[in-house]
């Protein structure tokens, strides 16, 4: 099974995204609220090693979605350490994709965003949602990705009344890549109810 892509296209300089039918920018995005709340020394740090992270981050991603796709895959370049235990990992030897890159949206919400992965996990009998990042060493500590999972969970419900049974995130460092323990649906359904909550209390703050 693999999804038909809904109409929503982004604009890669502004990261906004819109609703082709009619038009309409999205407000925010899922990565926008569930970012909310930070510290001012954990923004300045993020700003401040972006030019790092975030090339390494879209290459990786860009390498597993030619995989997934059954395409050519690209040169790794200097992410070759990330890219190569990723793409080797047995877990994809029992793993039937059905939506790579896919871009969803809540539009009650006005928040629009970009699943890493969804398909069917023959080994467990399920399908799973998977959220892939990218860390800069191999002793990095995971952090919780509950709710941004939880954003693409319902925007799956809602377009497609689609109910995945678990979630899962993929950590890639170099030398090693880590396929993440179980994250419940619900779980991750109410951490992305609390961030929005969250959020729009300190959008009224402000």
């Amino acid at each position: 099974m693999k999804l038909t892509p809904l109409p929503i296209r982004r604009d890669e300089e502004s990261h906004k995204y819109f609703w082709e039918p009619t038009g309409e920018m999205l407000a925010y995005s899922t990565t926008q609220i569930t970012g909310a709340g930070k510290d001012q020394r954990a923004l300045e740090n993020i700003e401040r090693t972006r030019p790092t992270w975030e090339p390494r981050g879209k290459h990786v991603h860009f390498c597993l979605e030619q995989y997934l796709k059954g395409e050519v895959i690209p040169d790794p370049g200097d992410y070759e350490e990330w890219v190569a235990p990723l793409l080797n990992h047995e877990f994809w030897n029992e793993f039937e994709p059905w939506a790579i890159e896919y871009m969803l949206c809540d539009r009650k919400k006005s928040v629009g965003g970009q699943l890493d992965v969804l398909g069917y996990d023959h080994k467990k009998k399920e399908l799973v949602l998977l959220d892939l990042k990218t860390q800069s060493s191999i002793k990095a500590s995971r952090y919780n990705t509950d709710a941004q999972l939880g954003s693409y969970l319902q925007a799956l419900i809602d377009h497609h009344q689609l109910d995945v049974e678990n979630c899962r995130t993929i950590w890639a460092r170099p030398g090693q890549t880590v396929i993440g323990p179980d994250q419940s649906v619900d779980d991750c359904g109410v951490a992305w109810l609390e961030a929005w909550e969250r959020f729009k209390v300190l959008r009224e703050e402000f």
